[in-house]
């Protein structure tokens, strides 16, 4: 089950007046907040839902209905559908979140819950700008997040894998943006709002439009910037020692499930623990040769007449039809051949590099090569962490109680505690 963030392919802002309510639901020993905003327009109710605990931020909620005092909507995950019924209580709503399987429409689990209303100003704590700048003559769009208590201090989030735009990342954006933090998230070329095509780009190129946002985003929030730090996660992650070591005069950095390796080495090792029970431990090792082969004709490391010589040598293997083999004039992906590591080394500022346990994507050893890394920098306040049972996105894994799929506990927190050591709070 994917996280419920996700679910939102572009930003949605509100424009027409809205109520916020607040609300919790516990299960077992752990409890999730969140939050409601209804609005109305020509008589008719929207409701989005927002949990930091859960990634997601200001989701359109499905098949909204509010008549008769009694408020009902859904949410739909991958796995699950959370429904959602209230009836008013004068300013208050008292109700239920029921929880159904997807496959089965079964009914999995009920919890009772009441929803809040939030003061106006608790409310607005945060404004939201939409704005646009031109990089590398592509015109790109992003948010900035203005807290109404700033300390002057600003966290931008470099761009992620895929095609992924700024909506991955705006639940976090509003958390660091509640701390103090002025918060600057982007669509990537190609991706949401923005121009350009992001699959036939170089890490370096990608980069570059993360560089000039940083400069945009010092301009617009008025931040030099030594007042501001980076953040990405996963091919963000791996282009955070990159910028640090192009803009030195950048506070922090901050690399979230970084591989030590190449981009290449990640997709591979993924693929291989995505197949390993189907193959088998006894063939794993040479389906994953032959599987590498196409991932390095997709980086244009070997020739499709060496391609189709390993291809024809296998094909008759039983494990072959898990391997994936791209067409000859596929468009080729350069991205694959780059490696953040020799840049660790370069870079001087403090760095927060965190990983997760129970993450399938990068080779387990990468916090450690990527701790040797670091030892021969010039930084002196560099950090490793590792949490238990956290996933490559950052999500936990509870076998016993999957219905919500939530970000490591410990991982804001532990931002948070770092953040504040080298702020000097």
């Amino acid at each position: 089950m994917k996280c419920i963030g996700i679910l939102v392919s572009v930003f949605y802002t509100v424009t027409i007046s809205a109520q916020s309510f607040s609300g919790t639901f516990d299960y077992g020993k752990s409890s999730i907040n969140y939050k409601i905003k209804l609005t109305k327009m020509d008589n008719k109710t929207g409701a989005f839902f927002s949990s930091v605990e859960m990634n997601a931020y200001e989701i359109p909620c499905q098949n909204t209905s509010f008549e008769n005092d009694t408020l009902k909507f859904y949410v739909v995950s991958d796995y699950y559908t959370y429904a959602f019924a209230y009836i008013k209580q004068n300013e208050n709503f008292n109700g239920r979140l029921k929880i159904y399987s997807n496959e089965s429409e079964q009914l999995l689990n009920t919890f009772e819950t009441n929803l809040l209303q939030e003061n106006e100003t608790k409310s607005k704590v945060i404004e939201n700008q939409n704005v646009s700048f031109n990089s590398n003559g592509l015109k790109l769009n992003g948010t900035l997040w203005k807290p109404q208590n700033s300390f002057q201090k600003g966290l931008f989030f470099v761009t992620s894998s895929q095609g992924n735009d700024r909506s991955g990342t705006n639940a976090e954006a509003s958390y660091f943006a509640n701390l103090g933090y002025t918060v600057f998230n982007y669509d990537k070329r190609g991706t949401g709002k923005s121009d350009g095509n992001w699959q036939s780009a170089t890490i370096e190129e990608l980069c570059s439009d993360d560089i000039n946002a940083i400069h945009f985003f010092a301009k617009i929030a008025n931040l030099s910037l030594s007042e501001i730090g980076i953040k990405g996660n996963s091919q963000g992650g791996i282009k955070i020692p990159y910028i640090l070591t192009k803009l030195p005069e950048l506070k922090f950095g901050i690399s979230i499930s970084c591989p030590s390796g190449t981009l290449l080495e990640s997709d591979l090792n993924n693929w291989k623990n995505m197949n390993i029970d189907r193959i088998g431990f006894e063939n794993i090792e040479l389906a994953t040769r032959v599987q590498k082969a196409g991932y390095d004709y997709l980086a244009n490391n070997i020739s499709y007449k060496k391609l189709s010589s390993i291809k024809n040598k296998y094909l008759n293997q039983y494990w072959f039809k898990y391997v994936w083999i791209p067409e000859k004039d596929i468009q080729k992906d350069y991205k694959l051949n780059f490696s953040g590591l020799p840049y660790f080394k370069n870079i001087s500022q403090p760095i927060l590099v965190i990983q997760g346990l129970s993450d399938n994507v990068i080779p387990k050893n990468s916090y450690l090569v990527i701790k040797q890394s670091l030892t021969k920098s010039q930084s002196s306040k560099y950090e490793i962490l590792t949490l238990e049972g956290t996933t490559h996105s950052m999500n936990y894994l509870d076998k016993e109680f999957p219905y919500f799929q939530t970000l490591s506990p410990k991982y804001l927190d532990s931002i948070t505690e770092w953040l504040n050591k080298i702020e000097n709070k």
